[in-house]
């Protein structure tokens, strides 16, 4: 991607030659688009939108409204990010280096607002000396009219509408505890793109500092908590307006990246007479020949297993639109479809999400930067290496549905947005570092009990009253997931009590739990929500409960257990299926599915406590 510098004689520059581009790429283009436009993909999923880095218009500057940052303004958002938005801080994520490189990438994509001569900063004026004057500055924003557009109480309800001072911090990047020093920058330097002005010379020192001292106490110190990948109204009600793609990655600047993943498959067509006959074959064994270890990885995988029993149940009796939107996920390629005729191949269809799915499109394949040592350095056959590969909004193509299907503000597939709002994507966590470590295939999730134990940390206790009366304290914590524990409403994790007997037997009569996950039903008015207990990434659930000294009888030990139910909902959908006498081929479909869900079940973690 060529920049040109306007009226500069200089020639166009490839930006992502540029050092900063892997760092951008990484860490901003998910927002901020591949062509710095403010339009990435997860544009939908963060508040407020993106801003547009190819104009070169900042809000938060030192230097006069209209005129280009400075490299340090540039740098502060950087390090501190924008309080109260989706822009995170990266001060403790990227190096120094790393920044810098990153602010040239960003100057690279307006050249023509950053190759004009720097305008100098406007610096403020030092704080005179003695204490803060909210008073003095009460008076200064009467003064100034400032409720003529913030309101008397700085709601911003009036018709000019501006920020709510009242409801969020001040969003200008700033340091840990410098919110006064924040405020007073905003009044000196005004917010560009806005109708706030700047007042440099027009206000003495003092006033400054008093008026930044009021506005500081009009508002909260720290964000206000919000849930985890919870939707603002405006986005869905925008994407209920747009045309549906469920199953498709919205598109984010890259052209490549966006012919790949941002629409449906289409057929492949006749093979090049160039490709030797395996490589002319979309099946996952001939792509085994050469990717022997991603094979094996793959099969018996839940990617493998995505043309399943339940699935093909349900696909009978959909709607034509309701069943090409499921397998758009389950069964990408068209030639998994039954309505491609010819071109159709029921075999491959019973692959799932099969290789070709990811990596074949027009029979050019494609993948992520860098060949495995194990594989021929020659590959034989078109090949195009993509940065998406390295990136979770590959994931998000079909582990994110859109803001037009949220039930109580989040979408019933949400993944890609917990991401977003975690503690991964500002460190440039991506879904693969976790589910494909060393690019493997097996893509371990909630089915799996070593990567759900790897997720969670299980801490009890058990008191033995002296009235003979039993209490257990059990505390489930999320330290390893990047988003809601368990993610999607599917799941359903267990945290139990049981009394054990002095034989060693578990009193099953004696059970306490607590249900984490997201539970939801339908109904002839669409999908509502029952509860949503899931455990955000850093949280915590906690089961507190007991037994009288008469139900303790005899106990000598509390056995404390976290069990997993990775098809819980199906499990039930399945029973329920079965009691309205499908016919016999969807019956025995049925039948298949509900065994292959309750023998998911298994235990992840247990703790014996001895009273």
């Amino acid at each position: 991607m060529s920049v040109a510098f306007g009226d500069d004689a200089r020639p166009p520059v490839d930006v992502r030659a540029l050092p900063g581009w892997p760092t951008y790429d990484r860490f901003c283009a998910a927002c901020h688009g591949a062509r710095g436009d403010g339009q990435g993909v997860a544009v939908p999923y963060v508040r407020p939108r993106p801003r547009d880095l190819t104009r070169g218009e900042y809000a938060w500057r030192t230097t006069p409204i209209g005129a280009a940052p400075t490299a340090d303004d540039l740098r502060a958002t950087i390090r501190f990010g924008a309080h109260g938005t989706a822009m995170p801080a990266f001060d403790s994520i990227l190096s120094a280096r790393e920044i810098d490189d990153t602010i040239m990438f960003i100057e690279a994509l307006a050249p023509a607002a950053f190759a004009a001569k720097p305008a100098p900063p406007r610096p403020l004026p030092p704080r005179p000396e003695g204490a803060s004057d909210p008073g003095r500055g009460a008076a200064v924003w009467a003064q100034l009219g400032c409720a003529s557009c913030h309101g008397a109480r700085g709601k911003g309800d009036t018709l000019v509408a501006p920020f709510d001072l009242t409801a969020e911090p001040l969003r200008r990047p700033h340091a840990p505890g410098a919110n006064v020093q924040a405020a007073a920058l905003d009044v000196w330097t005004g917010l560009g793109g806005t109708a706030m002005p700047g007042y440099a010379g027009a206000v003495s020192a003092a006033d400054l500092w008093a008026l930044a001292d009021h506005v500081v106490t009009l508002g909260p110190a720290e964000a206000p908590a919000r849930p985890l990948g919870l939707l603002a109204a405006d986005a869905i009600a925008a994407d209920r307006s747009a045309p549906l793609l469920v199953g498709t990655r919205p598109r984010g600047g890259d052209p490549i990246e966006d012919a790949v993943f941002g629409a449906a498959v289409a057929p492949q067509g006749a093979p090049p007479a160039s490709l030797a006959p395996a490589q002319a074959s979309l099946h996952a064994r001939q792509c085994g020949r050469c990717h022997a270890k991603q094979l094996r990885e793959w099969t018996g995988s839940i990617h493998g297993a995505a043309a399943s029993p339940g699935l093909r149940a349900q696909i009978d009796v959909m709607s034509d639109a309701t069943a090409a939107s499921c397998r758009r996920c389950h069964t990408p390629l068209a030639e998994q479809q039954p309505a491609t005729g010819a071109a159709y191949d029921a075999d491959l269809q019973t692959e799932g999400v099969t290789c070709a799915g990811c990596h074949v499109r027009a029979w050019t394949r494609h993948g992520p930067p860098g060949v495995a040592p194990s594989l021929l350095t020659l590959p034989g056959y078109p090949l195009q290496t993509l940065p998406l590969y390295e990136r979770a909004d590959l994931c998000m193509t079909c582990h994110q549905l859109p803001p037009r299907t949220a039930v109580a503000g989040k979408p019933l597939l949400n993944t890609y947005a917990e991401w977003l709002a975690g503690p991964y994507a500002p460190r440039g966590v991506q879904c693969q570092h976790c589910h494909m470590p060393n690019r493997e295939h097996a893509v371990l999730g909630i089915h799996d009990r070593e990567t759900v134990r790897q997720g969670i940390e299980l801490t009890a206790s058990a008191t033995h009253a002296a009235a003979g009366a039993i209490g257990v304290v059990a505390n489930l914590r999320n330290i390893g997931a990047g988003h809601d524990l368990p993610t999607t409403p599917t799941p359903a994790v267990w945290l139990a009590a049981e009394l054990v007997d002095g034989r060693g037997r578990v009193r099953s009569d004696t059970r306490v739990a607590k249900r984490i996950g997201r539970a939801i039903q339908y109904t002839d008015a669409g999908w509502r929500e029952l509860a949503d207990t899931r455990v955000a990434p850093g949280a915590s659930v906690l089961l507190v409960d007991g037994w009288t000294a008469a139900q303790a009888a005899g106990a000598v030990a509390v056995r404390v257990t976290v069990t997993v139910r990775p098809d819980d909902y199906y499990e039930h959908f399945y029973e329920r299926r079965l009691t309205t006498g499908p016919a016999p081929p969807q019956r025995a479909l049925y039948e298949q599915a509900l065994a292959r869900a309750r023998a998911s079940v298994f235990v992840a973690e247990e703790r014996m406590l001895p009273l």
